[in-house]
């Protein structure tokens, strides 16, 4: 089992055969850096699953972008909240790195949800886990320092300092890129 299918079957509880339906209704495709996956104003109506690679997800409005979210390796990128209201959508999910992804559209995932009842199971871990990935990322936002925020993001997955511009974390972080150059600097005498 590769390393997605061993985080899918850990994470959703998923057999290997579910797994292999899920992904065998899903199409497989290739981005490059910089390749928009999904663009604003229209409904969101797909869902991608990253093998490989590194998206971000931006909200747009009066030509200000703020980084909504990071998707990695293993992780689901959407606009969820268009995808579940069909309202059109107000972000842009661009590639930051080559990316191989797994695309399922809202038919398809419908198609299967009738057919299976694993998917009932999948929906709502997914929909468990968006929950309380927004409860913390709010909680955060409101009660913790930069230093705090930072200090979290990076020791959930590390490799995303290296692999992220600081100005997209700061964006992400609501926080300047200089405050996060203070913080690096600030963490980097503690350890010596």
């Amino acid at each position: 089992m590769n390393d997605l299918k061993i985080h899918l079957a850990a994470n959703w509880k998923l057999k290997e055969e579910e797994i292999d339906i899920f992904l065998s209704a899903s199409d497989l495709i290739t981005l490059q850096k910089g390749e928009d996956f999904f663009l604003p104003g229209a409904v969101c109506d797909k869902i991608g699953l990253i093998k490989n690679g590194l998206m971000k997800c931006v909200l747009v409005e009066n030509e200000k972008e703020v980084i909504f979210e990071f998707a990695y390796e293993n992780s689901f990128i959407a606009d969820y909240y268009s995808f579940v209201t069909g309202t059109p959508s107000t972000k842009v999910i661009t590639c930051l790195e080559p990316t191989i992804a797994y695309v399922i559209t809202r038919q398809k995932l419908r198609e299967l949800s009738s057919r299976y009842p694993f998917m009932e199971r999948m929906s709502m871990i997914t929909n468990e886990q968006l929950f309380v990935r927004m409860h913390e990322k709010l909680t955060s936002l409101l009660l913790d320092s930069a230093t705090v925020r930072y200090q979290k993001l990076i020791t959930a997955r590390q490799d995303l300092a290296q692999r992220i511009p600081q100005y997209l974390l700061a964006s992400y972080l609501n926080i300047k890129p200089e405050t996060i150059s203070r913080i690096r600097k600030r963490m980097v005498k503690v350890l010596s």
